[in-house]
């Protein structure tokens, strides 16, 4: 049963990289403005979520029989799981939790870059809109009374993809 457990978990660490090399691509498709492959690795990302969430069950239920099975109360997690384990399996418990943690970090910097890059992208569209909006419309002037005739333009943006 702990081998079947070690087996989920490097299955869900693999997961990870394949998250990080997506929130990788996706970084290059924002940074290229390639709104064609962004659609691409954002339907990958969504099976790949999907799957993590499969795996996720599958641990979940795992962690039940072993608690069950050894009689564990409260929390199983790897500290508590290593004292219930051989040797061999507790060195791959370390390994994959260390390589999960790692893994975790750089998806959370990469994934956080791209809101940045998303953000900025925004900015700069809401600029150049008020920008487009302004062109048919000369700068604001002043009138005989020294007040100054401001007019405001609406511009609609549909944001649906």
């Amino acid at each position: 049963m702990i081998d079947r457990l070690i087996q989920i978990i490097g299955r869900e660490a693999s997961l990870f990289e394949s998250f990080l090399a997506l929130f990788e691509e996706q970084q290059r498709m924002l940074v290229s403005n390639d709104a064609d492959g962004l659609s691409e690795v954002t339907a990958q990302l969504r099976e790949k979520l999907l799957e993590s969430r499969r795996l996720n069950q599958q641990r979940e239920e795992m962690v039940r029989q072993i608690k069950r099975e050894n009689r564990v109360e409260g929390d199983l997690n790897v500290t508590r799981l290593l004292k219930i384990v051989d040797d061999t399996q507790a060195t791959q418990l370390v390994q994959l939790r260390d390589l999960i943690t790692t893994l975790n970090d750089k998806i959370t910097k990469t994934r956080n870059q791209n809101a940045m890059l998303l953000n900025k992208s925004r900015e700069y569209i809401s600029k150049m809109m008020e920008m487009l909006s302004q062109m048919s419309s000369p700068q604001s002037t002043y009138d005989a009374g020294g007040a100054t005739d401001q007019q405001s333009y609406n511009v609609a943006l549909d944001r649906r993809v």
